[in-house]
């Protein structure tokens, strides 16, 4: 936002001794009120404030504000966080100049999230190893090409202690990437996402030290028999994360017997691996595990719902367990099925012996289960899992689901839930839960008009101000109730739409509408996406609705391609939608990019600006 610079001053080095001036101001009810400007603090209460700031919004609002404060911070000592996953392509060159360059000693987190920054000539990443203060590097959307690279330059930087990795294209060597990360001699916390990765030549490798790392999240798939050797380089870790332990079809199973005297907490997610698989995983590993959060999907093995061989397994191999925390979802395979008078055909489907599960073995501990029984048109499942959600981050509220609850149940406060999932929106109305720090919330087909106030119901169950992120995934939601919902909910600043509102009157009514021109102009969305392929009109209102959109993804036609770009630019330049710097086209090739700079060239839509194609997708920034 622009805004007026105030006089310069002189000096900076008075301020400290001199003496606050202080404003009394009368107010209405004739009583005094002691104002102090904000100039008039010290310089040290004026750093603590400065600490709680993301350092480029200091640096957009006080940087040219006067001498003094630019002496604040161009000459203070204090470490600089870095985070690059939001910026115009201008004010990073503006920023990289004023700040990266010429602090690269005070520099101590750096976050990129841009395809494009990545390519930019200045990138942080080509100078990466001369941050050496630096302690915690973030790489979002990042391709393999630049992680190979980037990788050995890591082992400069003696004080790195925290490092995420989200890769977005194919991994040829996942041997090189272990080797160089486990070899990081300050690093503690580890998290590596990727959507593809060569598993087939993950082989065993040699570091001079073991790994220091206590926290390791991996977002990808590991097969079960290179599981305990990778854990093998990591012999202090505390902590662990994996969302999908698979078994590779034709790959021999390899016993490994390693000590973690220190792994007490575990999260798995497991797919298609037999009960005596895993059972061999905790016995050769988990000997000190406190907290066990699994996840069971696609395994038809039975076993992992039998009391009796989880209390063996626990009383031998898990002594120190004292969270136990399952959740194991069915499709049966052979199902049987009971015809009814009415020809309603339901199938039998798997039932959990669950009073096995109420032994003074499970009593005791205070670990409680429950089964629900989730009805489909075509088939059902079963799912099993525990009661107490034990910190769970995400809850969902599934419809056709046949839950035994007492009426008289008082409301259960979900407190550690952050993302809730609601499939029917019939669950609000007798919900006994309630969300109460729930940031994300996602709508999914159950969700409908069926209920006048879909707002009022949702406040039942989760405090709407508080959310920050939606995610759509309802196909009968009408803009109507859309609107009526971000109305309720002033804090979102991500929205993403899997499948768009309808509605039934024409696209100028409904932006000429009193209450979307409300929403429009109090919302604070800055991250907008478009899943599927939608028609320009659709477009068009929801970009009217968006007004401080920054980064848009929308899913368009080879032959909407033209008319697209053309409104967004022409929009953005019109000052309509001034806030847009980057902008992805799911699904965008190559040949796009010739189109596109055409088209800018002839319309002046832009002056500067990067096109770049990664993993089927298109990035413009600007």
């Amino acid at each position: 936002m622009e805004k007026s610079k105030r006089q310069q001053s002189t000096s900076s080095n008075n301020y400290p001794n001199q003496k606050r001036n202080k404003t009394e101001v009368t107010t209405d009810r004739l009583s005094t009120e002691i104002i102090t400007d904000f100039e008039d603090l010290s310089n040290e209460l004026i750093y603590e404030i400065f600490e709680l700031l993301d350092f480029y919004h200091v640096y957009q609002a006080f940087y040219s504000l006067n001498t003094r404060f630019n002496n604040l911070i161009t000459n203070s000592t204090l470490p600089i966080d870095i985070n690059l996953s939001s910026i115009s392509k201008s004010n990073f060159e503006q920023y990289n100049k004023d700040i990266i360059l010429p602090n690269k000693h005070r520099i101590h987190s750096l976050h990129i999230s841009s395809p494009c920054l990545y390519d930019h000539v200045s990138s942080p990443i080509r100078i990466l190893s001369q941050f050496l203060h630096l302690k915690k590097l973030t790489l979002d959307n990042i391709e393999s090409t630049y992680v190979e690279s980037i990788l050995p330059v890591l082992s400069s930087l003696p004080h790195l202690f925290s490092l995420s990795i989200d890769d977005v294209g194919y991994i040829q060597n996942e041997t090189i990437l272990h080797q160089h990360i486990f070899s990081l001699s300050a690093l503690k916390f580890c998290q590596l996402s990727w959507k593809r990765c060569s598993h087939y030549n993950l082989k065993s490798f040699i570091i001079k030290e073991s790994s220091p790392i206590e926290h390791l999240i991996i977002n990808g798939t590991i097969f079960i028999d290179q599981f305990a050797w990778l854990l093998s380089y990591v012999p202090k870790l505390r902590r662990l994360h994996v969302n999908n332990v698979s078994h590779l079809i034709g790959h021999s199973e390899k016993t490994y017997s390693i000590i973690l005297n220190n792994l007490t907490h575990v999260s798995l997610g497991l797919g298609l691996i037999h009960f005596d698989q895993f059972e061999r995983m905790i016995t050769d590993i988990f000997h000190s595990v406190r907290v066990l959060h699994i996840l069971i999907r696609f395994a038809v093995d039975e076993r992992y719902t039998n009391a009796t061989q989880w209390q063996q397994l626990i009383l031998s191999h898990m002594p120190n367990l004292r969270i136990f925390d399952i959740r194991h979802e069915h499709w049966p395979i052979h199902t049987t099925t009971t015809i009814f008078n009415n020809n309603d055909i339901h199938q039998v489907i798997f039932h959990v012996p669950i009073e096995q599960f109420r032994s003074p073995f499970w009593v005791e501990r205070q670990w409680f289960f429950t089964q629900l029984y989730y009805e489909q048109q075509h088939s059902n499942r079963t799912i099993f899992h525990s009661t107490n959600p034990y910190r769970r981050k995400s809850y969902t509220l599934r419809g056709g689901l046949n839950e035994i609850m007492d009426p008289n149940t008082p409301t259960i406060h979900l407190k550690s839930v952050q993302d809730v999932q609601i499939q029917n929106e019939a669950e609000l109305v007798n919900c006994k839960y309630f969300f109460p720090n729930v940031t994300t919330l996602t709508l999914e087909n159950g969700f409908s008009n069926k209920y006048q106030s879909s707002a009022i119901n949702l406040n039942r169950v989760l405090p709407l101000i508080h959310l920050t992120k939606l995610i759509l995934d309802c196909r009968y939601l009408s803009v109507t109730n859309l609107i009526e919902l971000l109305r309720f909910a002033p804090n979102i600043h991500t929205i993403k739409f899997n499948s768009l509102p309808r509605y039934k009157t024409d696209s100028k009514s409904i932006e000429e509408n009193q209450t979307f021109q409300l929403v429009s102009s109090t919302n604070i969305i800055t991250n907008v996406t478009f899943r599927r392929r939608y028609g320009l009109d659709k477009l068009k209102v929801l970009m009217a609705l968006y007004p401080r959109v920054q980064n848009l993804t929308v899913h368009i036609c080879a032959q909407d391609l033209k008319t697209a770009v053309q409104f967004i630019l022409e929009k953005r330049k019109q000052n309509a939608n001034k806030y847009l710097h980057s902008l992805c086209f799911i699904g965008g090739r190559k040949i796009w990019i010739k189109r596109i700079n055409a088209l800018i060239s002839s319309e002046a839509l832009l002056d500067d600006y990067m096109l770049k194609t990664v993993d089927n997708n298109l990035y413009l920034w600007c």
